[in-house]
């Protein structure tokens, strides 16, 4: 099998005409199937390079380590993906630091995110409205027109704002982004991803939320929290949920260590 047929197989799907409905469950199944960490950003970084993987060396990852990545890695392959399989597909800059899709099919133009770590489980019209919400896993995604070629994503937990950030609403290819994938691999303190553990699955009525030690079990009605002090117990849980390489477990502790962050004693 190709890349393109490795990674569809890898949904546990088929490929199909390019569809509004196909579309949703290549979403739905890619948040379910692939997780957002930072395990292999830490890795690549490692590679002597500020880069996303190949279509061919992400899905490899898939199959070999469990992988997923960070935003940059997860929708430049999807999007990848999505051409290859004869969407029309272009990237839109989400600032500060983000990414995201756009896919224009039957006259509609989607925003599509299997980058943020978040429950955008559908293709959102954007222009449709001046403001949609989702829901999912006790967060609120709020999508808001500005202006013409800018809309504000506000994600929001118990009714208070966590993150917000701003979509650019214009066409790119990969090449606009080259500036903007180098910066997020900035080994400085002020780039937090570069300084800690993240991961996120969706499963089933469940969300996943790993930050350093501690991990969030989500659901529709409750979250449980889990704080693991003990590495080798760390080490367990994290392979038992994520499915990961167990030695890129300990090359991102390694890679954390050699920046004064001790996760464990």
């Amino acid at each position: 099998m190709n890349a393109v047929e490795r990674y569809v197989n890898y949904l546990n799907m088929e490929i199909e005409q390019p569809t509004i409905n196909y579309l949703q469950r290549l979403i739905q199944q890619h948040l379910i199937r692939i997780p957002y960490e930072t395990f292999s950003k830490f890795y690549y970084f490692s590679k002597g390079g500020s880069y996303v993987p190949s279509l061919a060396d992400f899905t490899d990852h898939l199959y070999t380590k469990g992988w997923g990545g960070t935003c940059f890695t997860l929708n430049i392959n999807f999007g990848r993906l999505l051409k290859e399989l004869g969407f029309d597909c272009r990237y839109v800059r989400v600032n500060p630091g983000h990414l995201g899709l756009m896919i224009s099919i039957s006259g509609k133009k989607l925003y599509v995110d299997v980058g943020y770590g978040s429950p955008i489980m559908k293709p959102v019209e954007l222009e449709a409205r001046h403001k949609h919400l989702l829901h999912g896993f006790g967060e609120e995604i709020i999508f808001t027109h500005r202006d013409q070629y800018e809309f504000e994503v506000d994600r929001r937990s118990n009714g208070k704002s966590f993150v917000k950030k701003v979509i650019e609403w214009v066409p790119l290819e990969e090449k606009d982004l080259i500036k903007d994938i180098e910066a997020s691999y900035l080994d400085t303190d002020d780039n937090i991803t570069m300084r800690r553990i993240t991961a996120v699955r969706f499963q089933g009525n469940q969300c996943y939320f790993l930050r350093n030690h501690t991990l969030k079990v989500m659901t529709y009605r409750n979250i449980r929290e889990y704080q693991m002090k003990d590495l080798d117990k760390w080490r367990e849980m994290i392979q038992e949920v994520y499915h990961f390489d167990g030695s890129s477990l300990q090359d991102s502790i390694q890679f954390l260590e050699h920046r004064n962050i001790k996760l464990f004693s």
